[in-house]
């Protein structure tokens, strides 16, 4: 049984899979089907509508659905600059403190974090790293968790997993494997790495600062960005990875299995840290 569902989720992880559906989610006619799809999806997973712009109607196909954006005259964004925010909705599955390069995917699952960002790490005085999965319930924009300068990005991987409790519970290193856009931010004295992972699905990742991703190599980028700005988005659920100097962190207020939304506090600055970032 386990190796058909990793011959399952092999399958489904090949892009032009996730392509093809992206592709779909982008029809727009014949307008009834998209809307009965809508309305289906937002009743099987909930979705309350009251925080976000427009009604199911508003929305003319799956994909303007997926992405759709909270509407700020209902839903406030909490900021505080001693504080570094959750960037989205979501699920945290991983908070810990990390002295070495090894990272939990799941409890008896690990992968390395310079498989993940692509860099190597001084890991003295170690890192925190947080992983909030996205469900394709959850809204699928993602923002800055404190007020940072993007200085470099990666866009990289090719396959397209999905990240659910199945596929990380069977798949080795799967979030180092899948597609992903890891972002170099710098906040005051200290660097830390942003990764938004892509799953089975996702049509794509969207960034704000690039209308076009180049592949495979770090590339330089000089954005300002406040606590709270929209970043990017995906076109269904997937998954967030912080990594940032355990120097800069001082109360943890989270754990892993918590729900958090966007703008919730993951943990207290600390006032005065070392950069340990490369």
């Amino acid at each position: 049984m386990q190796h058909l569902k990793k011959l399952f989720l092999n399958l489904i992880s090949l892009p032009f899979l996730s392509r093809i559906w992206g592709q779909i989610t982008r029809l727009e006619h014949p307008g009834i089907l998209v809307q009965a799809a809508i309305k289906l999806f937002a009743s099987h997973y909930e979705i309350d509508m009251s925080r976000y712009e427009g009604v199911l109607e508003s929305y003319n196909s799956l994909c303007r659905f997926f992405t759709r954006r909270l509407d700020f005259s209902k839903v406030s964004i909490p900021g505080n600059d001693s504080e570094f925010l959750s960037p989205c909705d979501g699920t945290v599955s991983v908070c810990e403190l990390t002295e070495s390069d090894t990272a939990t995917q799941v409890k008896g699952r690990t992968y390395t974090i310079s498989g993940l960002i692509r860099k190597e790490l001084n890991f003295g005085d170690g890192y925190r790293l947080i992983t909030i999965y996205l469900s394709p319930s959850n809204y699928h924009r993602f923002h800055v968790p404190v007020e940072s300068e993007a200085r470099a990005y990666l866009h990289t991987g090719w396959r397209l997993f999905p990240v659910n409790r199945l596929a990380v519970n069977s798949i080795d290193e799967l979030f180092v494997r899948n597609e992903r856009v890891v972002v170099k931010f710098q906040h005051r004295d200290f660097e830390y790495f942003y990764t938004a992972v892509g799953a089975s699905f996702v049509g794509s990742i969207k960034m704000n600062f690039a209308e076009e991703l180049a592949a495979e190599s770090w590339q330089s980028v000089d954005c300002s960005y406040r606590q709270n700005e929209e970043l990017g988005m995906f076109e269904m659920g997937s998954t967030i990875v912080l990594v940032v100097p355990e120097s800069a962190v001082g109360k943890v207020l989270v754990s892993a299995g918590e729900k958090v939304s966007v703008g919730q506090p993951l943990f207290v600055l600390k006032e005065k840290h070392d950069d340990q970032a490369g």
